[in-house]
C-alpha cells in the first residue's frame, strides 16, 4: 500500500507540473484580467464582475498545489458560489441551490471535488427548470462527511468530456482515502442524476491528521 501510495504521489505530482507548464504565467494572466476589468467596468459593471470571479476561480486553481494536497471546504464553497454568479451573469436565470453545514466548512479535503461537480452540473445539466432545482449539499452525517448532488440530465446530452471529471475525483478519493470513501452516481427514479460521496471522518483525520479536533478547538 505504501509503494502504491508513493507512485500515485509521484503521478499526480507530475501531473500537476505538467499542467502548470502549459499554463501562461499566472502573474501575467492576472493582471491581464485586472487590466481588462480597469477597462470595462465604466461601461459594462455586469461585464467587470464577470472578470472579477473568473480571475478569482483562476487564482484559487492556480495556487492548490501550496495547500500540502488539501484545501478548506470553506474555500471551496466560495469559488463554487463565484461560479454560480459567473453563470448566472452569462446564461441568464439558473437554478441551481448550495447548502452546507457549519461544521464542514474548516474541513481539509482533497482540492476541487466540489468545483467538479458543479462543472459537471453546468456542462451536462439542465438547471433551467424552477420546479426542479439542482441541488448539491455538504454535511456530515454522523463521522461521515457526504457531499451530494441532484439535477435533471441535459436535454441534449453532451459528449464532450463526459464523465471524465467525475472519473478524476472517484480516481483520487480511491488514492487518498482508499476504501473508506464511497462514490456513487445513478438516475434515480424520479429522472435525476443524483451523485453521493461519503468519506469516512476517520480517513480524513489520517490524510489530515488533527484537522477535526482543531475544528472542534
Amino acid at each position: 500500500m505504501l509503494l502504491d501510495k508513493e507512485r500515485t504521489d509521484k503521478e499526480l505530482l507530475m501531473s500537476k507540473n505538467a499542467f502548470l507548464k502549459a499554463q501562461i504565467n499566472p502573474h501575467l494572466l492576472f493582471n491581464t484580467f485586472e487590466f481588462i476589468h480597469q477597462k470595462i467596468r465604466q461601461h459594462s459593471p455586469e461585464d467587470a464582475q464577470v472578470m472579477v470571479y473568473l480571475s478569482d476561480m483562476m487564482r484559487f486553481a492556480a495556487t492548490t498545489e501550496h495547500h500540502e494536497g488539501y484545501i478548506k471546504i470553506s474555500e471551496e464553497i466560495t469559488q463554487c458560489q463565484n461560479l454560480i454568479k459567473l453563470h448566472q451573469l452569462t446564461q441568464g436565470q439558473i437554478f441551481i441551490e448550495l447548502a452546507f453545514s457549519p461544521d464542514v466548512l474548516g474541513i481539509k479535503l482533497i482540492p476541487l471535488v466540489l468545483l467538479t461537480i458543479l462543472e459537471n452540473m453546468f456542462k451536462h445539466g439542465n438547471l433551467f427548470d424552477q420546479d426542479n432545482k439542482a441541488t448539491i449539499d455538504i454535511y456530515m452525517d454522523g463521522e461521515t462527511l457526504k457531499i451530494e448532488s441532484r439535477n435533471l440530465p441535459g436535454l441534449v446530452k453532451s459528449e464532450v468530456g463526459f464523465g471524465s471529471g467525475l472519473d478524476n475525483i472517484r480516481t483520487r478519493l480511491d488514492y487518498t482515502y482508499g476504501h473508506q470513501a464511497e462514490m456513487k452516481g445513478f438516475i434515480d427514479d424520479e429522472g435525476f442524476y443524483t451523485l453521493s460521496i461519503a468519506i469516512e471522518e476517520k480517513a480524513l483525520e489520517a490524510a489530515f491528521p488533527n484537522q477535526l479536533q482543531t475544528i472542534l478547538d
